[in-house]
């Protein structure tokens, strides 16, 4: 597993931002204002399916569930959850369990490990109001600071600035959005597919060999005995390989997930 060292950042300046954001957003400042020199092996892009959220983990889904229609832009392609490094180098070294990283990120490398108990309680991000509007759109739990955490248990640590950062998860969102695979996922919207269908769309759709890089991850409807609603798909990205996402060479196996052999797309 190759890991991108963060000084320069080549991952974030190699790509051009969103037109709409191009004159809002600053330019990636390539010297890191975190801990200088970490390194890591992979990024998890966390995608929301937010008809699957509502159904069943309303708290990643924002506060509009109730007022959602069937045929909104939300309903009908991904959404946002967050873009992810792996465990930094450093800390694999000093043995860190890859769970307890999952736990703290950037937030271990305060003096006392706190996490905050509300996403809201984290700082502003003073986003440009153009991309504050389009994450307000692709994020949904936005409204309840979900990119606050996501900025600083993710990405402070790193070096990196709010407004690139964000600029860069809109865009990985605009590819997968564009590609085969969501259309496939707008068709099945309202059946249960067989886990082995998704996955050969994924595969198919993305021209991979395999399917390993996507995890999926399902929660369960009220009253329901099993977790077979889909809310959530991980793609797993190679860190030196981000500014030639989605690509198939930037993909690299991930985990499994939860999801069962049949599974519920809600609409």
């Amino acid at each position: 597993m190759l890991a991108a060292l963060l000084t320069g950042l080549p991952l974030f300046g190699a790509v051009p931002a969103h037109a709409d954001d191009s004159a809002a957003a600053p330019a990636f400042n390539p010297a890191p204002n975190g801990k200088p020199g970490l390194r890591f092996g992979h990024y998890t892009f966390a995608l929301l399916w937010e008809p699957g959220a509502c159904l069943a983990h309303d708290e990643l889904a924002g506060p509009d569930c109730a007022t959602r229609a069937p045929g909104a832009v939300r309903s009908r392609q991904w959404s946002l959850h967050g873009l992810w490094a792996s465990t930094p180098v450093e800390l694999q070294a000093r043995h860190m369990p890859d769970p307890t990283w999952w736990r703290y990120g950037c937030y271990w490398y305060r003096p006392d490990h706190a996490i905050p108990q509300r996403s809201c309680s984290n700082a502003p991000l003073h986003l440009p109001a153009r991309l504050h509007a389009r994450l307000s759109v692709a994020m949904p739990a936005a409204a309840t600071c979900l990119d606050r955490h996501e900025y600083f248990k993710h990405a402070q640590c790193l070096g990196f600035q709010p407004a690139p950062f964000f600029t860069r998860a809109l865009q990985l969102l605009d590819a997968v959005n564009a590609n085969a695979f969501t259309a496939w996922m707008r068709a099945q919207r309202g059946r249960t597919v067989s886990r082995a269908a998704l996955l050969q769309a994924f595969q198919h759709s993305f021209k991979l060999t395999s399917s390993v890089a996507l995890e999926l991850r399902c929660g369960r409807r009220p009253g329901a005995r099993r977790e077979d609603v889909l809310v959530q798909a991980w793609m797993t990205i190679r860190s030196d390989r981000l500014a030639q996402f989605p690509e198939p060479a930037s993909f690299m196996a991930g985990r499994r997930g939860n999801c069962p052999a049949r599974i519920f797309i809600a609409r």
